[in-house]
């Protein structure tokens, strides 16, 4: 029986869909095996220990829906949740996020469970934000802080340098730095290197004499200076940490009193002659 036109497309259409999936299914497998094989051995026996039929015990697979959305860093789907877990359907994984989505309400909990993007994610409450906010700030202001002082010293010492130069030595991003020391009034452009583009040439200003108690330049601690005062004020050992080798004494000979070999040796005198 010839098929019509109409019939032949169908029949078209419907066996790509089953090659689409017969794809991702491989390609599933595939990634799946390429990451076991990353692992070491204890990994690996971990890994392929985990039981699906576990989650056909309704408590089990809500831990185990609510550990996913907790660890993935981005909103996750239903479809991302299934492709792990295999046992549970569509549905059953939104039972189980409009369960837990509940649970979070009732306790009262400081996070809820939202659904973003087609996906579910865990999020603090709003009300919750100023507190959030303010230790955000902290960090935010240790790291710029500590990236200001390396760049103002990299300065102190070596200035003009353009800001290619001050981030080959600092290894990262100084724009935002300079930016701010320059509205703090620490830094100012001096003039402009004569290379092809010609950068702006920073370098201190008076306000940070004053800030740092300098009468000039002149005045920074030398290199060897400031090595010899870190030495000084920490102790090498302190930081690398000592082991104290302690002698054990060949059989036969009274280790030195005082020693900690001589104190284990007196404690076992002090048993034996007891028992």
């Amino acid at each position: 029986m010839k098929l019509t036109a109409a019939q032949e497309r169908e029949k078209q259409a419907k066996l790509r869909v089953l090659r689409k999936e017969l794809d991702q299914e491989i390609q599933e497998q595939l990634e799946e095996k390429n990451a076991l094989e990353g692992l070491t051995d204890a990994q690996r026996f971990q890994v392929e220990s985990l039981r699906e039929e576990d989650l056909q015990d309704p408590a089990k697979a809500k831990l185990v829906v609510e550990a996913l959305i907790f660890a993935s860093s981005k909103p996750l789907t239903p479809a991302e949740i299934r492709k792990v877990t295999k046992a549970l359907t569509v549905n059953q994984i939104e039972k189980i996020v409009a369960e837990l989505k509940e649970e979070y309400k009732t306790s009262g909990r400081c996070f809820e469970l939202l659904e973003i993007a087609g996906g579910y994610e865990l999020s603090t409450k709003k009300e919750f934000a100023p507190w959030i906010l303010k230790i955000e700030l902290q960090r935010k202001a240790r790291q710029a802080t500590q990236s200001a002082l390396e760049t103002l010293a990299i300065l102190a010492y070596k200035q003009p340098l353009t800001r290619a130069e001050i981030e080959a030595l600092r290894g990262v991003d100084t724009s935002g730095v300079l930016t701010t020391l320059m509205e703090k009034g620490f830094i100012k452009i001096v003039g402009k290197k004569e290379v092809p583009g010609r950068p702006f040439l920073y370098g201190t200003t008076e306000k940070f004499l004053e800030h740092f108690g300098l009468k000039q330049l002149q005045d920074l601690p030398s290199i060897e200076e400031i090595r010899q005062m870190v030495e000084s004020s920490v102790k090498k050992d302190e930081l690398i940490g000592t082991k104290k080798i302690v002698d054990v004494p060949q059989e036969g000979t009274t280790p030195p009193s005082g020693t900690p070999a001589a104190d284990v040796s007196e404690a076992k005198n002090e048993l034996n002659d007891t028992y």
